[in-house]
């Protein structure tokens, strides 16, 4: 994606480590989440504590590579730790306890339509956030054509429509306010961190873009979430 910045320019200018070694670390913690993700979707009992130690080795790293620039470091980690903090109590909620304490023979498999429902759901999730790293990245200012990528992200609600018309599963409302406020968290980490940081380039029209996404979203897992506290309390 960032074509000739790859192990050209450092991610983390003035620290001691050389540009390609950095992103060499980037690309493997990068194949690692990969691994944590399907633990996550496959309900594999590891993956959550994956994810904690993983994110912890990320701050680790911070850590380690910025030890003569507090100033970022700071910055950062006031940021970034929040967040992990709300992915982790999501995946300590009530319902995704009972779902990765389930033994796995006594799971009843899943139908066909159950497995394509959740196939499509999954890819919709992914290809949203491909298309929102355009602006989050800032790759819009390296490639002024992608400059509108974003919008793709709107094709991901008939996916999810359809997903779950296919899938027939109950929880609809539940799995789109655990989307939405993950989308929501992560679009608001970055632009916060964007627009107080000095050390975070300003990425002219991306950044205007990325805020309109992350008030969007968070909007609309708020919304989603009074709705399924007023589901709640109705039963």
């Amino acid at each position: 994606m960032f074509g000739p910045y790859l192990h050209n320019t450092a991610l983390l200018p003035g620290v001691s480590i050389a540009p390609q070694l950095q992103w060499q670390l980037f690309e493997g913690w990068s194949y690692s989440s990969i691994i944590v993700a399907i633990g996550l979707l496959r309900a594999w009992r590891w993956a959550r504590l994956a994810y904690v130690v993983q994110g912890g080795l990320g701050f680790v790293l911070i850590l380690f590579a910025n030890r003569h620039a507090h100033g970022p470091l700071m910055v950062q980690l006031f940021f970034s730790l929040p967040f992990l903090v709300l992915f982790t109590w999501l995946l300590c909620r009530k319902d995704a306890i009972h779902y990765f304490a389930a033994v796995k023979s006594s799971r009843a498999r899943r139908s066909l339509r159950g497995r394509l429902g959740a196939f499509l759901y999954v890819l919709a999730a992914v290809f949203a956030f491909w298309s929102l790293n355009a602006i989050v990245l800032g790759i819009t200012e390296i490639y002024p054509k992608s400059l509108h990528r974003d919008k793709l992200t709107f094709l991901a609600l008939p996916v999810i429509l359809v997903a779950e018309w296919v899938g027939k599963t109950p929880g609809a409302l539940s799995r789109a306010v655990i989307l939405a406020t993950a989308f929501a968290a992560y679009l608001m980490q970055m632009f916060l961190y964007k627009v107080f940081s000095e050390y975070a380039g300003q990425m002219g029209p991306s950044l205007w873009q990325l805020r309109n996404w992350a008030v969007g979203v968070t909007a609309a897992a708020m919304m989603l979430a009074y709705l399924q506290w007023r589901r709640g309390r109705s039963h």
